[in-house]
């Protein structure tokens, strides 16, 4: 038997079944440990023929990842989560990777899909969905990250940590090597917005719990910067930062950017500098942390700096909307209407269907009171994403209707109802236009 899935569910009848059916051609046994289901969740793992064990919830992921482990008779031990899925274009990489193995285990990429181009992953912001594979072609925006999911099944195997589990340190311990496989878990989870809100709060308890059991715990200190930031506690995320700064070791980049994340949100923006600074002089290429960057020198009046390092995030990742945004925006509070607009018209060259940047074009001409280029930026934002922002309707038409064009006005409204049915706002505007 060469990979046995190992999996810990709950409740997950929403989405177990996709993952099960997109694992199911390269793994040789499913094992599930269930802590608790009421729902569906035992009876379509049954469906797949997947091995069910039972496991008391103790607050403790690492717990139960253990006990999903004792199960598993494959040679090689796949992790996935019900939220997630393998495209068949990694079939063959991940099983070459078992049968010719150059590592004792795998880091796979963790590719988070997200509906807008503002979010982050940590500190890594949302890029225009390009890619190759069918898993999550229709969602907009991903940010990718590295994880360990896949290794030799060895009998001492053990997860550690409440929460954010980790197996490396139980892999390096034993001097075994762990190497980078270009393999993607397609992870959905960020998408479903009630459930993200309650493991921020539940997360941050459970990291909480582990830092006060350990305090010099580096990666307990590590997991509770890590929900801090979810949750926006700024203080705490600080101060789980200032451990592993102080520790004096090789501090991981999100360590020095979460203690400047913090601070920014603290008003600190000269202490927050410093910190992205040093970030910068470990990873050069940080385009998230040169835009944080500029923003505190920004904050502090020193604007051309401030524009100066956001120019250069723009021009590191010039498919990020959130480089061309923050930009475009510093432009727009400087009375820079054409600075903002050249920013934002560059943005859609690489991202032609970002509703923000159309937001911004219709801001900018706004703001120096040129409504008829307003109307058209609406038009275009229309034209090539319909179902963005119902207030490019609403602004066209009246702007069409108000020029003696009221056919016109009328078919864009029509076009509006068709993307926003029953939207009050425009079926009133239909009324008197």
């Amino acid at each position: 038997m060469l990979i046995s899935l190992a999996m810990i569910v709950k409740n997950e009848e929403e989405t177990l079944a996709h993952c099960l059916e997109s694992v199911k051609p390269i793994v040789d046994e499913m094992v599930i440990v269930d802590t608790g289901s009421t729902d569906n969740t035992i009876e379509i793992a049954k469906g797949f023929g997947a091995s069910i064990h039972n496991f008391q919830w103790c607050d403790d992921f690492a717990a139960a990842r253990n006990e999903s482990l004792k199960h598993c008779d494959g040679k090689w031990v796949l992790i996935i989560d019900a939220d997630e899925a393998i495209d068949p274009l990694d079939y063959e990489k991940i099983k070459d990777a078992c049968l010719n193995p150059y590592a004792d285990g795998y880091e796979l990429i963790q590719r988070d899909y997200m509906l807008s181009s503002h979010a982050t992953a940590q500190d890594t912001a949302a890029m225009p969905n390009a890619s190759p594979y069918s898993e999550g072609r229709h969602l907009p925006f991903y940010a990718d990250g590295m994880t360990l999911r896949l290794f030799k099944n060895f009998d001492w195997l053990s997860y550690a940590g409440r929460v954010h589990e980790t197996m490396d340190n139980s892999l390096k311990t034993h001097e075994k090597t762990i190497k980078r496989l270009d393999a993607v878990l397609h992870h959905y989870g960020k998408l479903l917005k009630e459930r993200e809100e309650h493991k921020a709060q539940y997360y941050l308890m459970l990291a909480q719990r582990d830092a006060d059991a350990d305090p010099e715990n580096l990666v307990a200190q590590f997991n509770l910067l890590q929900q801090a930031l979810v949750a926006g506690e700024w203080e705490l995320a600080l101060q789980a930062a200032q451990v592993g700064i102080k520790a004096g070791k090789m501090v991981h980049p999100l360590v020095l950017f979460g203690a400047g994340a913090a601070l920014q949100q603290l008003g600190r923006h000269d202490e927050a500098i410093a910190h992205f600074d040093t970030l910068l002089s470990i990873v050069p290429g940080h385009a998230l942390a040169k835009l944080r960057m500029g923003t505190s020198f920004n904050a502090l009046g020193n604007v051309s700096l401030g524009r100066q390092l956001m120019r250069e995030a723009m021009d590191a990742e010039p498919g990020n909307v959130q480089m061309h945004g923050t930009l475009a925006n510093l432009e727009l509070e400087t009375n820079n209407f054409d600075g903002a607009r050249q920013v934002a018209l560059k943005g859609l060259q690489n991202i032609p269907k970002e509703p923000l940047l159309y937001d911004l074009l219709m801001k900018i001409e706004i703001g120096r009171n040129n409504l008829p280029q307003a109307a058209q930026d609406a038009l275009k934002g229309i034209q090539n994403c319909p179902s963005g922002n119902k207030m490019w309707y609403r602004f066209a038409a009246a702007h069409l209707s108000k020029i003696g064009e009221r056919q016109t006005a009328k078919f864009i409204l029509e076009l509006g109802l068709k993307a926003f049915p029953n939207d009050p706002d425009l079926s009133k505007l239909m009324g008197i236009v």
